[in-house]
């Protein structure tokens, strides 16, 4: 199967990266006006089981062009605290899923040396080529729902 170590690594790569943001290296108290995010995420018709979401800023990085922020999707729902959310303005939203597809990398096949391969489940239009977008309102409700579908 071509391409299944790449979706691993980017599967896994995503969900070291948020990881690494939830765990509160963007910090609190740093003067910004962040907003509380939350909300749902759908996958045809269905709350998402589990998963990730990302919100990118949609002008790039720095000098006002926003911060990265993102969270972990749990039967369906979603939530970033205000100490950790969002500064108001436009983001790009990029949203994975994986399951174990149960085999291995052809490369590297042994008993016990390489984990499972992640299949990616969402399509590419919404993460990697993501085309959902949204903004991001100071003292605006920040309640965002995303309905995805095949």
């Amino acid at each position: 199967m071509p391409g299944t170590r790449s979706q691993f690594v980017g599967v896994f790569s995503c969900s070291l990266v948020l990881a690494l943001g939830l765990s509160g290296c963007n910090g609190s108290g740093d003067g910004l006006p962040r907003q509380a995010v939350s909300g749902t995420v759908t996958f045809d018709g269905q709350p998402l089981a589990t998963g990730t979401i990302q919100f990118v800023p949609a002008g790039g990085m720095g000098a006002g062009g926003g911060i990265v922020g993102g969270a972990m999707i749990l039967n369906g729902k979603y939530s970033i605290p205000r100490d950790g959310g969002l500064i108001p303005g436009k983001y790009k939203v990029s949203i994975n899923s994986g399951n174990a597809t149960g085999e291995r990398p052809k490369a590297e096949m042994g008993p016990g040396r390489v984990p499972k391969v992640a299949k990616e489940l969402i399509p590419v239009k919404y993460n990697s080529g993501t085309t959902l977008e949204t903004e991001i309102k100071e003292g605006g409700s920040s309640n965002l729902n995303f309905t995805l579908e095949k």
